[in-house]
């Protein structure tokens, strides 16, 4: 206990301190012990928020709210939550003075998130959304459930609520869709848009469209040798499928007569897919069913591949050449003869005068 004496005199020493109870009683800098989770706590137990500092400057903020899902806002002073906004989180980043810049952090919407970073923010009711990180970020207002990733001047547009766009630069997204890479504009519903390092933008042009710039080119492959798939080249119109002899294995001859008697007999009819209107031009030729029996029986009789497609085109056109072949014979042969008729014809007339 401290008496009057050393209030008297002001000066109150360590002897005069009674250790033990302070230990039970005080938060202690060199830490604490026999604490209950729960009973002792550090903090507030009035509707005001809590700060802690660093050199005198605020790096992070709890704020209260009557749902009991408080703001937690760390990272610069500047970092800021809108009033009335519930569960939302500033983990960290913004800066009052970056190379003589001010940026902040700035989250609208409930439940909301920003990683870090510099100048990100999530509008107006744009719940269950999340910013990473990166600089110069946004996702813009009834956008909810909305993410992106990182990366640089990236937007998620108005009314775009699962739109997603994991990083890059300068791309933006609509309502569900993605967009990735640099520029990709994905602006419509359900698109997916990537943009390559190639400058200018790739947009997309219909609802639920796959949209991709390449400039170098497309490969896709079916086994991790890459000994088997599909490529376009850099500038190119069509599909190339490999078709290296080296890949390839368990050669046999064909009979390329029989498969042109197989193709010729093959029914080709016209007809519409079963989602399309009947507007749409009608499409010309066989049905998976009929094309398998005849060329390929036992494999998947659902699809057609463009290189069994080509293959029996390919031999179908031999087998038609072949037929050529022996039909230019017997003309000749006929020729021949009737050549030879004549002129036994012409020699009987005209032994006959």
């Amino acid at each position: 206990s401290i008496a009057s004496a050393e209030i008297t005199d002001g000066t109150i020493a360590a002897v005069d301190v009674d250790v033990t109870s302070f230990n039970t009683t005080f938060w202690r800098a060199a830490g604490n012990a026999g604490t209950t989770p729960g009973t002792h706590f550090l903090g507030t137990t009035d509707n005001q928020a809590l700060e802690l500092k660093v050199n005198g400057a605020r790096a992070l903020r709890l704020e209260p709210n009557a749902s009991g899902a408080p703001n937690v806002i760390g990272g610069s002073a500047l970092n800021y939550v809108a009033p009335g906004i519930l569960g939302a989180t500033i983990a960290g980043g913004g800066a009052t003075d970056y190379a003589g810049t001010a940026y902040s952090n700035r989250v609208l919407g409930d439940f909301s998130a920003i990683g870090g970073g510099r100048q990100n923010t999530i509008q107006l009711n744009t719940y269950d959304s999340t910013i990473g990180g990166g600089v110069f970020n946004m996702i813009q207002s009834n956008s909810p459930t909305s993410t992106i990733g990182g990366g640089r001047n990236n937007l998620i547009q108005t009314n775009a609520p699962y739109a997603t766009i994991p990083g890059g630069r300068l791309n933006s997204a609509t309502n569900y869709a993605f967009a990735a890479g640099n520029q990709a504009k994905a602006n419509h519903t359900g698109a997916f848009v990537w943009g390559d390092s190639f400058a200018g933008d790739v947009v997309s042009s219909a609802a639920n469209q796959f949209t991709v710039r390449a400039s170098g080119g497309c490969r896709i492959f079916s086994n991790s040798a890459q000994s088997a798939g599909v490529s376009l080249a850099a500038g190119g119109t069509a599909w190339a499928v490999i078709s290296d002899r080296n890949v390839k294995k368990n050669f046999a001859s064909v009979n390329s007569l029989q498969i042109l008697e197989k193709l010729a007999a093959l029914p080709i009819t016209q007809w519409h897919y079963q989602w399309e209107d009947q507007t749409v031009t009608p499409h010309i030729g066989p049905m998976a069913q009929d094309f398998k029996a005849a060329f390929f029986p036992g494999r998947d009789d659902k699809s057609i591949t463009t290189l069994e497609a080509d293959g029996v085109a390919f031999a179908a056109i031999q087998g038609l050449n072949r037929k050529l072949e022996q039909k230019q014979t017997e003309i000749t042969e006929l020729k021949a003869r009737l050549e030879k008729l004549e002129r036994l014809v012409n020699e009987k007339i005209g032994g006959a005068k």
